[in-house]
């Protein structure tokens, strides 16, 4: 299998990884999280699909929080109803790919699901704690694959960095891409995501001592300053 990461390729990812290093501080532990920021985070990974703010507004601004506070959702019994509201609640966020009709939003109907299979679990710090109790973080990913709808390679990884139930992984989305693209990477989403990830945490996490979680946080996060200044 053909490597993707060059030794020059690397060695540039190392410079930018050594510059923006400190700024690449873990999210809080899960069993430090409330259900409610629990849920709004297994939201949010369907609403980043195609556009990341939503995302970030789901967990920060009031008035959304507040649409989608899990009191208020348990009140919508039937999954129609609870479909057609989170619709609209998309729709208000500007959330991507949701279309016109509620009753074909995939996006909303994944919703649906995952709220259910939190509630079902006895709600999602206890749904989370199962996962914890996963041996390898292969297994989380599997588990969270496997038990929440929508969650392909990258949302099964960020959400397991963001609550530090996994390190040794990376969250590989179109900012982390775009960076590679400056140094010379000719890679896409489409490509083998384990190798891809793997040549990362090797040829670049590994030689600076840091994690692939911390690596995939400093491209992420920095994005912006990285193709501006380097």
């Amino acid at each position: 299998m053909p490597s993707f990461l060059s030794a020059a390729q690397a060695a540039q990812l190392q410079k930018i990884a050594r510059r923006y290093k400190k700024r690449a501080k873990p999210g809080k532990p899960w069993d430090r999280w409330t259900d409610e920021g629990l849920w709004r985070k297994v939201l949010g990974q369907i609403a980043v699909v195609g556009r990341a703010e939503p995302g970030e507004r789901l967990q920060h601004d009031p008035k959304f929080k507040r649409l989608v506070s899990i009191k208020r959702l348990k009140k919508l019994r039937s999954d129609a109803e609870l479909q057609k509201y989170l619709h609209g609640v998309f729709v208000s966020l500007g959330v991507r790919y949701v279309g016109k009709s509620w009753k074909n939003d995939r996006k909303a109907v994944a919703a649906v699901k995952n709220f259910r299979k939190l509630m079902a679990a006895g709600g999602p710090k206890k749904f989370f704690a199962e996962v914890a109790r996963c041996k390898t973080e292969e297994e989380r990913i599997e588990a969270l694959q496997r038990g929440l709808s929508f969650y392909g390679d990258k949302s099964a990884r960020d959400t397991l960095i963001e609550l530090q139930l996994a390190e040794n992984c990376m969250a590989l989305d179109a900012r982390i891409f775009g960076v590679l693209r400056q140094v010379g990477v000719k890679v896409s989403p489409n490509d083998i995501y384990k190798q891809i990830e793997r040549e990362l945490i090797e040829k670049v996490a590994t030689p600076l001592r840091i994690s692939g979680a911390q690596l995939d946080r400093l491209l992420f996060k920095n994005h912006d300053r990285i193709l501006k200044h380097g």
